[in-house]
């Protein structure tokens, strides 16, 4: 709780100084161009040059509030972003299927690079497109486990438990592929996935804001992207005599079946998509 008050307050604060900010910057400019007005006119002014002047300000034909909105909002993008990591300590599976492909996300307050990386965005629409496919209850069942995991290990290690390689633990892995073997049911048809995705993404991504956001969305090749990241090492353990073992110990052969033709399926849809590049 104290993460999310805390959030909430730095958030409040941000917005009073963006509020106190315009404020003057907004009187300051309506007190210069009305003098300006009442200096050409004699000292006097005409309810039409007070309406006029207050006509003329606007943020996005001013390059100084333009500059102030812009600067305001990375700011608190940086701010609800930090809140979100922090709740990740309280909701560690996020953190642990995020971490799957986060390479693939530029650093904090950086923008994203159209074909190369994907925009940090991308976090709060994928987690809610995978508790939809999941399904409340499970989702709850192994978020509980990913907390009982954590606390076991802080237990063990207390302050020395590394959480940027939280994900590297057996245990943490298991969590992960337990998820994603069991939405790949839902990847059988990719290409029917692939567009329900690039909507529900575009819906659901926090707005773009800078130019470098602007620039870039959620596409095709977007979707292939962050598929291959997540599936990059069940795929890879499916293809390894050992790992392979390791699977068919845990896993049915029916869902293992279906990983692998959602594999293969997702192989040749992206083939598909790059031809038509």
């Amino acid at each position: 709780m104290a993460d999310k008050q805390g959030s909430h307050s730095a958030g409040a604060e941000k917005l009073n100084a963006f509020a106190e900010k315009v404020a003057k910057m907004v009187t300051e400019k309506v007190g210069d161009r009305l003098a300006d007005h009442a200096a050409r006119g004699n000292g006097m002014l005409a309810p039409h040059d007070v309406q006029g002047v207050l006509d003329e300000i606007s943020i996005k034909d001013d390059a100084a509030l333009t500059q102030l909105s812009e600067s305001t909002w990375t700011g608190l993008q940086h701010t609800f972003e930090e809140a979100f990591y922090a709740q990740m300590r309280k909701f560690p599976l996020e953190r642990l299927i995020v971490a799957r492909f986060v390479h693939l996300l530029p650093e904090r307050g950086a923008p994203p690079i159209p074909d190369k990386t994907l925009s940090r965005r991308v976090i709060p629409a994928f987690t809610q497109a995978l508790h939809q496919m999941v399904g409340p209850d499970l989702f709850d069942e192994y978020e509980n486990r990913a907390r009982e995991m954590v606390e076991n290990i802080s237990a063990r290690e207390g302050d020395s438990m590394d959480w940027d390689r939280l994900h590297e633990r057996p245990v943490a892995k298991i969590l992960v592929n337990d998820l994603l073997i069991y939405i790949s049911r839902y990847f059988l048809d990719c290409a029917k996935r692939r567009d329900w995705m690039i909507s529900f993404f575009d819906r659901t991504m926090p707005p773009a804001k800078s130019e470098g956001e602007k620039a870039w969305h959620f596409g095709d090749m977007e979707f292939h992207k962050l598929m291959s990241a997540l599936y990059r090492e069940l795929a890879e353990t499916m293809y390894d005599v050992e790992g392979r073992q390791r699977l068919e110990e845990r896993y049915d052969a029916a869902s293992l079946s279906q990983l692998e033709q959602m594999l293969a399926g997702l192989a040749q849809d992206q083939k598909r998509v790059l031809a038509m590049l």
